[in-house]
């Protein structure tokens, strides 16, 4: 039996998990690590603790499986996207990491828009200018902070989203690589001709020496010594695409929700991109062998967030797994909220949007607002599926879900019901590790073909709808009032 250990690095823990070669996670560990907050809006992670991180998972995961390191085969790695690092050639960081959700380089985006760069970086990219990408970070990194600015200047200083930074570590400093799908999030590469662009680079005043080569997802990107032994590193890919790749979505109009920190929709698209006209992002799903395939994605910034903050600021939850009893506890649907705290993504792209509750009365408990939130998440996928369906001509459309929040019935049972469709949850709920996985088994021939891996992804539970259409479409009205509402008031 050979196994792969998968590494996914995520936006608030790091987690590494031992598969075999039928897919069963064998063992697991994760560790959160910390969350820095210099600023109102400002999200930043110190890349040298998200890295020890990842080695003490490891060495827990090895201790727990009591596997022989001579039997890992490879090394799967998948990410959160966006998140920029800087660092030296030495593997030092420069400052402290920009994570995805920070918005400190909203003044730049907002600076380029109003150049009239909106429509040029979209055609190349298939983004919208916006602080979320990674391009911004650089330039504000490179513009804010001294210690950046010296070591580009004496062409000591090497960008990396976090799957490359961690690839250079584990490598000892001799892999320096991404891979499609995380260079497609940068705001620098172009999407059709694969490569980084020479316009934008100067857009954003970036030199292209600075940036890691781009290789398929399926490529061999170096070697980890693990308790000296030399493993390959097979695999590496975008969270949220690695996630698409686990479900099996590899059919044009098979789509993914995740439900993590933030919520992220994908729908496969098949080998052409497609530009979307409602708020949309094009990006990549994955390369294998140097061939794209393209996704349309639909992102949420607060969805799992949300339920953190019942906990961590209401305190009205002691864990999430409450949720799913007391939401039962609440009938009928009053409150809406609109979970805004860092603005509205896809389709609405309103950084200054705030949030609210509407539909308060005395009868309004802790279980009222408890079910809202859930409703809230659900609200927020239906918006993501409802503009995927405008920019694509397919009538077939498939929906599975994963990710923490997967796991609440309450919730995936009201979302089949605003979505009046159904609802798959796989049996491996880990789906961003299983994609990385699934990409390693192919590359080490573990997987003779896609084929193969459908047969692996089990369904654990459907979800039907039960809800009439007539009710869906009053309360998803009355949601999108709210937010109409939410975004009058700055």
């Amino acid at each position: 039996m050979k196994y792969i250990l998968t590494i996914d690095q995520g936006t608030t823990s790091s987690r590494a998990i031992l598969f075999d070669e039928k897919a069963n996670s064998v063992a697991k560990y994760q560790m959160e690590f910390t969350q820095i907050h210099r600023k109102p809006g400002f999200v930043e992670h110190n890349a040298n603790e998200i890295y020890e991180t990842v080695i003490e998972c490891i060495k827990n995961v090895l201790n727990e499986s009591n596997i022989n390191v001579i039997d890992i085969a490879g090394i799967a790695l998948t990410n959160q996207r966006e998140t920029a690092v800087m660092f030296d050639k030495a593997g030092n960081p420069l400052c402290d990491a920009i994570c995805w959700q920070s918005k400190q380089s909203e003044y730049i985006a907002q600076k380029l828009i109003k150049e009239g760069y909106e429509e040029l970086i979209y055609e190349k990219t298939g983004l919208h200018i916006n602080s979320y990408f990674s391009a911004t970070k650089i330039k504000y990194m490179l513009d804010n902070n001294k210690n950046v600015r010296e070591h580009y200047d004496n062409n000591d200083c090497l960008f990396g989203t976090v799957d490359t930074f961690l690839l250079y570590k584990l490598t000892g400093g001799k892999s320096y690589y991404t891979d499609a799908t995380n260079a497609s999030r940068t705001l620098l590469y172009n999407i059709t001709t694969l490569d980084y662009d020479d316009e934008l680079l100067d857009i954003f005043k970036i030199k292209r020496s600075i940036l890691p080569k781009v290789l398929s997802n399926n490529s061999c990107f170096g070697f980890a010594e693990i308790e000296g032994v030399r493993i390959p590193i097979v695999s590496m890919i975008g969270d949220q695409q690695a996630s698409l790749f686990g479900h099996t979505a590899f059919n044009e109009g098979e789509m993914k929700n995740t439900y993590g920190t933030g919520c992220f929709m994908l729908m496969n698209t098949g080998s052409t991109p497609v530009f979307s006209k409602n708020g949309l992002l094009t990006t990549i799903a994955y390369m294998i062998d140097g061939k794209p395939t393209y996704a349309l994605e639909g992102s949420v910034f607060v969805a799992g967030a949300a339920v953190t903050w019942l906990r961590d600021s209401l305190r009205i939850i002691q864990s999430s797994k409450e949720t799913y009893e007391r939401s039962l506890k609440e009938h009928g649907h009053d409150l809406v909220f609109v979970p805004a705290f860092q603005g509205l993504g896809t389709p609405y792209w309103d950084n200054e949007c705030k949030g609210a509750m509407f539909g308060i009365s005395f009868n309004t408990t802790q279980e009222s607002v408890i079910k809202a939130t859930l409703e809230a998440i659900a609200y927020q996928a239906k918006d993501l599926m409802e503009e995927m369906k405008k920019e694509t001509s397919l009538t077939k459309i498939s929906l599975s879900v994963d990710g923490g929040a997967s796991a609440n019935d309450y919730l995936l049972q009201f979302e089949s019901d605003i979505m009046q469709c159904v609802i798959k949850r796989p049996r491996q709920i880990e789906t961003t590790a299983l994609g990385a996985f699934f990409i390693a088994g192919l590359k080490l021939n573990i997987f003779d073909n896609l084929a193969q891996l459908r047969k692996i992804n089990e369904i654990d539970k459907y979800y039907y709808p039960i809800m009439s259409e007539e009710e869906s479409s009053s309360l998803y009205s009355n949601w999108q009032k709210a937010v109409r509402a939410c975004m009058m008031y700055k």
